[in-house]
């Protein structure tokens, strides 16, 4: 009795299963495992698509969701996000997408409430709905699939697709070779330092008295006291090429392509570069507040791809500390959640001396108040770009309304208040580097159409850890 009871309120729950959008997505008839069911998902796209993110959301939280299509990422089992960076998707050519869902046989089994394709929703539509077509046929499919094993390839010829995959390919760059990057401009003059010592935390900022007005908004030095220059020694001139963040008194934070010899992964040489910090005009040497230091060390992250920026992050060791001051002090490193969710619609500062809208190198240093945006937003707004320049390791931040974004060098750092400090004197902790852009890597012009990604400094805290001592 009780066996034909389960049997009849299986039936009637897979029965009402109703598709959210009939014309892109069916849910197969019920088969043989009554903890699953299998669905199909059209992807229909008007405009050709590198690389393919489908997130799948569900009424109620499941146990597994597998597929033959791409890696799964979720936080929750209820919001699945089903990614393959290397399939493209023809214009106007329709393909399916195999998964099935897991639960507890038990319950009543999750439903599929909608779905966006690299960040535009396109389930449902028009509000129409059908329901599961009620059968007690069986279905013919792969192997029974445990919550270990991997599906097996029936699905359009294709196979699962582990996380990871590099892309062989590289930015052009009109510039001369040389064996260091070039940076954004050069300075012919060596500074003076000056400097006097205090105690300080990581991540605070010391009001200075002397209060700056550019463009009618009020900046300060002394307003970003971890923000330094990196100078490239030739013969004897200083050539500007990036920014970086002040960690510790004897390290900094930057980008590995900025102290990397071209096309290469190997690091220049230490007694190449200078670092200037408590810096605020460019082209000044006098002001006070300036220190300059001498690297002894650079360390690479082993796993740097000149190519494709991968894991594009160094960190730069002093040959002596620097003085903590009101213009020189280290920012923390990120101290909260590592989920890239949580900072996704929140506006990060970044400050350097970047172009203007009119390609123009600003002579103070500057800030913008930049958000961050998901992945699928970033790769949808350009994806024969972002799909080969994103990864799990990078975010993307920006407008897109026609705001000019132009300040923060390569190397440069976006940070963050950290929470439950004051709000008007917070706590500043550094969560991401100014790694590309489609606008500098190109026309070296501010272009306010594309994102510039960072790279993540919250996923490589236990290597920068490392890598300070």
């Amino acid at each position: 009795m009780h066996i034909l009871f389960f049997l009849s309120f299986m039936v009637q729950v897979y029965s009402q299963l109703i598709s959210p959008c009939p014309r892109l997505f069916k849910y197969e008839p019920r088969g043989s495992e009554n903890d699953r069911w299998y669905g199909t998902v059209t992807l229909v796209s008007d405009s050709e698509l590198s690389g393919v993110w489908l997130r799948l959301i569900f009424d109620k939280p499941s146990i597994q969701l597998g597929n033959w299509f791409g890696e799964v990422v979720t936080t929750d089992n209820k919001e699945y996000l089903i990614k393959n960076r290397n399939h493209k998707l023809l214009a106007n050519t329709p393909y399916n997408i195999r998964f099935y869902i897991k639960h507890n046989p038990g319950e009543t089994p999750p439903q599929l409430i909608m779905f966006r394709l690299n960040a535009k929703t396109v389930c449902p539509e028009n509000g129409a709905v059908t329901e599961n077509p009620a059968t007690t046929g069986h279905l013919i499919t792969s192997s029974v699939l445990s919550t270990t094993s991997k599906p097996s390839s029936i699905n359009n010829g294709g196979s699962f697709v582990r996380p990871g995959g590099a892309f062989n390919h590289q930015l052009t760059n009109s510039e001369e070779d040389d064996d260091f990057f070039q940076g954004d401009f050069a300075i012919f003059n060596k500074p003076k330092p000056s400097t006097t010592s205090l105690d300080a935390a990581c991540g605070t900022v010391v009001m200075p008295p002397r209060p700056l007005i550019t463009h009618g908004q009020a900046t300060h030095e002394g307003e970003f006291p971890w923000h330094a220059a990196l100078y490239h020694a030739k013969g004897i001139d200083l050539t500007y090429i990036c920014g970086a963040s002040l960690v510790t008194r004897y390290h900094l934070v930057t980008v590995a392509h900025c102290v990397t010899k071209r096309k290469s992964q190997e690091a220049l040489d230490p007694d190449s570069l200078v670092v200037y910090l408590g810096k605020y005009y460019l082209k000044r040497w006098s002001n006070a507040g300036i220190q300059d230091k001498h690297v002894s060390k650079i360390t690479v992250h082993p796993k740097y791809n000149a190519q494709t920026f991968n894991n594009d992050i160094a960190v730069i060791k002093l040959a002596s500390p620097v003085e903590i001051t009101n213009y020189v002090r280290p920012v923390c490193l990120w101290d909260e959640g590592l989920n890239l969710q949580a900072v996704v619609s929140k506006a990060g500062t970044v400050v350097g001396w970047g172009f203007d809208e009119n390609g123009r190198v600003t002579e103070q240093l500057t800030k913008a108040k930049m958000p961050v945006v998901s992945q699928e937003t970033c790769i949808y707004s350009f994806p024969d770009f972002y799909s080969r320049f994103t990864s799990s390791k990078t975010y993307c931040a920006g407008f897109k309304n026609g705001t000019s974004v132009c300040n923060g060098d390569s190397g440069g750092g976006m940070v963050f208040p950290k929470s439950n400090t004051n709000p008007n004197n917070p706590i500043w902790q550094l969560r991401g580097l100014v790694s590309i852009s489609v606008a500098l890597q190109n026309q070296l012009k501010c272009d306010s159409s594309h994102y510039v990604v960072f790279t993540d400094v919250a996923k490589y805290l236990d290597w920068i850890r490392a890598s300070l001592n």
